[in-house]
């Protein structure tokens, strides 16, 4: 059986953004402070070195997974930080101005005409028919048409 190469099909990869809440339930500890370390030389819990997220000194174990740095190879653990108020992350930023630019500020309708609605929702359903990716971009990107008010914006 050595050296047979077995070869397997990927049916499909999905990527998505976590919630709160999963971050929360995956991460290793909760980071409240941004010091490093204490008087003592010692990473402090709950701090940006916390042993939880793996550690640097090569005696140490990581209290997460409990291997050392080195020839154990501890592969390092997230943490999260509870933050004050919202932040919109640096790289949806272009995505959100997309999306709020493709609706109607009075109505909230998606910005294309009727035809092109209908264009649109029979692209996805043969996409879904032949079990591909519904993901689908106007080429038309200046061109936005509320079909409520009927408006040229």
């Amino acid at each position: 059986m050595a050296g047979r190469n077995i070869t397997k099909k990927i049916g499909a990869l999905e990527f998505s953004v976590l919630s709160p809440n999963e971050i929360r339930k995956m991460s290793a500890t909760k980071v409240i402070t941004a010091d490093t370390y204490d008087d003592d030389g010692f990473p402090i819990t709950m701090g940006l070195m916390d042993q939880r997220l793996s550690v640097i000194e090569p005696g140490l174990r990581c209290k997460t997974c409990g291997l050392k740095v080195g020839k154990d190879k501890c592969p390092g653990h997230f943490g999260h930080i509870d933050l004050a108020m919202p932040v919109i992350h640096v790289g949806f930023v272009k995505t959100i101005r997309n999306c709020l630019r493709a609706t109607c500020r009075k109505c909230g309708r998606i910005l294309l005409s009727d035809r092109e609605l209908e264009e649109h929702r029979k692209t996805i359903i043969k996409n879904t028919s032949e079990g591909r990716d519904n993901a689908y971009q106007r080429r038309d990107k200046n061109r936005r048409v509320s079909t409520m008010r009927g408006d040229e914006s």
